[in-house]
């Protein structure tokens, strides 16, 4: 029974180090969801492009414990629309390349972590 049980933790333990290296692609990259944004005569591609990106932001609102996480996104009082933010993250990734292939959501929240940061 021992060595069923020695057997098998080998087993799961050579599969863990296995899985780890084939991290697999982000299901929405950051490129192709600027690829999206920018097709603006798809109405579609914009409705994604919209929803996507007001759900990543909602969702850190929400996910966020106030008291255990501090907030590292502080967006202004201003007058920006939606579209607003969206043109400028998709100008923000011309020149932040390496994010393209990473997942979108990612891409966003750092985009505004970096671009609307909070005060300490």
């Amino acid at each position: 029974m021992k060595k069923i049980l020695a057997a098998s933790c080998i087993v799961v333990a050579s599969m863990g180090s296995a899985i780890a290296q084939n991290v697999p692609k982000a299901s929405t990259s950051t490129e192709s969801f600027v690829q999206m944004c920018n097709n603006k005569s798809d109405g579609a591609a914009q409705n994604y492009c919209h929803g996507f990106s007001q759900g990543v932001y909602e969702t850190y609102l929400i996910s966020r414990h106030p008291k255990r996480a501090r907030p590292f996104i502080c967006l202004d009082k201003s007058t920006a629309t939606r579209q607003d933010y969206i043109d400028a993250f998709v100008i923000w990734t011309g020149t932040h390349t390496q994010y393209n292939q990473m997942s979108a959501a990612d891409t966003i929240l750092r985009y505004l972590g970096e671009t609307y940061p909070c005060k300490k």
